[in-house]
């Protein structure tokens, strides 16, 4: 676990700063909030509350074994708080004793929600119009407008995006008045928004944005859970501490998919682990429709004697939020057996006539009240034949009961916030990129004597602004020796004629305003005319400086690419002088005393000590990875002395009950 939450940070890490990154780190998110709930549900469970909510079902269910057969498949809790689809399940026989079994009339149909699908199938590639803004009552609006002709109509398609979700009409022409305003269509779609004004997106790469995030909620990656129960088992306890599994779950294991060796798996995982086996070493997997589903399947998992709540094997079906119910024989289920918080829905499996030509299953559904109805259709009665259609309908009504649990109130409230955050990045993003890409914002007006670096320093981290720093003072300072032999070798008379002009130098030499200078290049050109101030020179580096601020959020790497894009652009363009001062040379060549060479000696320094602390930090890294493997040897160790203790112990207990009876069954 400890070395997947080290991937997600480095891959999220690594990501720009826009919506494919806040997404990375948003999973990032809910994957370390998925590990704490799985540690509250491990707490939970071996709770004295826990225990106590799991007796009223046992208690229940003991009830109803205690009457005659045939027993119900599934038993509502008397709390109610679920409801139960598929209660029939008697079917006729023919004149030869083969079961009659209904038709198969239904449709393979995934329930998703085609809106997100929208943006990419109607705008992208196609001349529309994408406009931001903020409501003072619903937050940040983003809204995609195109005209286009349906039966000889004009009508216009809007895409409206706001916190609570996305809408989607095509209003015609004829509703709308000649030169209707962005407001009044928005309104349209949602008559509570007060917005009056909207801002048009002009940037590069929007609809790239716009897709990522109408898409974030598609989901191809699905995990479910598989219990095994016997008959007469009644608690959580038994259904977890089933060790082996039967024929007749091996047959409809095969069915649902194919059985992997995680080791050699390369596809989703769904949390298993793959290098080291610690979550067993198989698993069922199936590619079904260009979705990837893995099963967590109970016997599979590890099974330890020391552990009666086998917490290894419900740390991953606990986590679920569908679980398929396997009986192997007529006997009850209760969906409350299972104390969770994410399983929301339940299929319960009954099998007839295992291994034999005329195997067949019976269905049932249940799921919390929140959860809406979701297809495909239960026939009546609700027995299919062990074949493709039948697994094709248990695969879809896996997948359609997942992405109706995520209509459920817990997870509803989860997603609301999901996408109030993924929405806000997204417009300040568009937003920002358009003033950047306008050339506005406020550093085109900034003077040469006010720090421009403060409003950008808070895009990276310090540690990537100090190396980016160092990287630029090393590049410059390779031009400033460059440019010291060409001055020592051809001096120049007009050379001391441009002193006046070293006021200009704080803000070319200071490395903390790069980065504030590629941002006002555009400013930088307008103002070059009427500056008295201000040099051919002044304009070579405002011109080769705009490549570091498309890396302002990037990895190193391109920082170093970028830095040589920098030399290249300011050797090329000290050559091009205008008619005026034809022969002005760099203000950073002035200064060829000794004050050069300290600056030049300080900022090798610099890197020296960079580069010491990069080589501590690997090191630091280094010796974390060794402790870290040190101390999982020595939990696997303590694992096993501590199973074969438990062994021990059982052992002596065994002798020490015969030992018992012997002595009282002997005469005195």
């Amino acid at each position: 676990l400890r070395k997947n939450f080290h991937s997600f940070c480095l891959e999220a890490t690594n990501c720009n700063n826009n919506i494919g990154g806040g997404i990375t780190k948003l999973c990032l998110l809910l994957h370390v909030t998925s590990y704490k709930a799985g540690s509250r549900e491990e707490s939970r469970s071996s709770s004295t509350s826990s225990a106590a909510s799991s007796s009223i079902s046992q208690k229940h269910l003991e009830e109803a074994l205690q009457k005659p057969g045939p027993y119900p498949m599934i038993v509502l809790p008397p709390g109610g708080g679920y409801w139960v689809d598929g209660q029939e399940h008697d079917c006729p026989f023919d004149s030869r004793g083969n079961p009659v079994l209904p038709q198969n009339n239904w449709r393979a149909k995934f329930e998703t929600d085609d809106t997100a699908k929208c943006y990419r199938r109607f705008f992208v590639g196609r001349e529309h119009l994408n406009l931001i803004g903020t409501d003072e009552n619903l937050g940040p609006v983003c809204m995609s407008v195109k005209t286009e002709n349906v039966a000889s109509q004009e009508h216009t398609r809007i895409l409206l995006r706001l916190k609570k979700g996305t809408m989607h009409e095509l209003v015609p022409s004829s509703c709308l008045s000649p030169s209707p305003s962005p407001a009044r269509m928005a309104k349209l779609l949602d008559e509570q928004l007060t917005i009056e004004q909207f801002s048009p997106v002009l940037c590069p790469r929007t609809s790239q944005l716009i897709a990522a995030y109408d898409e974030h909620v598609l989901v191809s990656n699905f995990k479910f859970g598989v219990l095994y129960q016997r008959y007469g088992q009644t608690t959580e306890e038994e259904l977890f501490g089933n060790v082996q599994s039967s024929t007749a779950l091996d047959e409809f294991l095969e069915l649902l998919g194919q059985r992997i060796q995680l080791k050699d798996h390369k596809g989703y995982r769904g949390g298993l682990d793959t290098q080291f086996g610690h979550t067993g070493d198989e698993a069922v997997y199936e590619l079904f429709k260009d979705r990837e589903i893995i099963f967590h399947v109970s016997t599979l998992l590890p099974y330890r004697d020391s552990d009666p709540q086998q917490l290894q094997r419900k740390r991953h079906i606990g986590n679920d939020i569908v679980a398929i119910v396997f009986q192997e024989s007529n006997t009850p289920f209760s969906p409350d057996m299972i104390a969770s918080h994410f399983l929301h829905a339940f299929i319960v499996v009954q099998v007839l006539d295992p291994n034999s030509p005329n195997t067949r299953y019976k269905v049932s559904v249940t799921a919390r009240d929140d959860v809406p109805f979701f297809g495909p259709t239960l026939p009546t009665p609700a027995v299919f034949k062990k074949g493709p259609e039948f697994k094709e309908f248990l695969l879809t009504k896996l997948i359609n009961a997942e992405n109706a649990c995520y209509k459920a109130e817990k997870f509803a409230k989860l997603e609301l916030r999901t996408r109030s955050s993924l929405l806000q990045s997204l417009t300040d993003e568009l937003r920002e990129k358009s003033r950047e890409f306008l050339g506005g914002g406020d550093s085109s007006q900034s003077t040469p004597d006010t720090p421009k670096s403060d409003s950008s320093s808070g895009a990276g981290s310090r540690f990537i602004d100090t190396v980016r720093k160092a990287l630029i003072a090393r590049v410059r300072s390779t031009s400033v020796d460059n440019n010291l032999m060409n001055s020592a070798a051809q001096p120049s008379k007009k050379s001391a004629s441009t002193q006046p002009q070293q006021p200009a130098i704080p803000e070319t030499t200071t490395p903390s305003s790069g980065r504030s200078l590629s941002k006002g290049s555009g400013g930088g050109k307008k103002s070059a005319p009427s500056s008295p101030v201000s040099s051919p020179d002044m304009q070579s580096h405002r011109t080769a400086r705009p490549a570091l601020s498309e890396s302002d959020d990037s990895s190193l790497n391109s920082v170093d690419m970028d830095a040589a894009v920098y030399v290249d652009s300011d050797t090329g363009l000290e050559s091009m002088s205008s008619a005026e001062t034809p022969h002005k040379t760099c203000s950073l060549c002035l200064d060829t005393g000794e004050t050069g060479n300290r600056q030049t000696e300080a900022l090798r320094q610099e890197v020296t000590r960079l580069k010491c602390d990069k080589l501590d930090l690997l090191r630091q890294n280094v010796n974390c990875q060794r402790d870290i493997k040190r101390l999982r040897e020595k939990e696997l160790q303590l694992q096993s002395d501590l199973a074969a203790a438990s062994k021990e112990i059982l052992r002596l207990r065994e002798l020490l009950k015969d030992y018992s009876s012997g002595g009282e069954s002997s005469p005195v």
